[in-house]
């Protein structure tokens, strides 16, 4: 399955990911959807869900099984560095 995602404009953590070539607009998201999810900007398109090739931040599982059920995923991501001297 090939995904388009969308990153939140107001919270760089937020996701959503769609079917390759949906329209978000269209998208009849709930009425208690987060806020941030709104306000999107393309992040990624046309991106190939492979479990067996594993990515950073991305569980392809969970946001399969998301659109499978209902057409979109709403996801979060974070990716922090510490480092540390001995």
């Amino acid at each position: 399955m090939k995904i388009d995602i969308y990153k939140s404009t107001k919270n760089g953590d937020k996701y959503l990911s769609v079917p390759s070539g949906t329209d978000v607009t269209t998208l009849q998201l709930p009425e208690n959807t987060d806020q941030d999810i709104l306000s999107l900007s393309p992040f990624k398109t046309e991106l190939e869900l492979d479990p067996s090739k594993p990515r950073i931040a991305l569980d392809q599982e969970d946001v399969k099984a998301q659109i499978d059920d209902r057409g979109y995923a709403i996801h979060g991501a974070t990716v922090k560095i510490e480092i540390k001297s001995p």
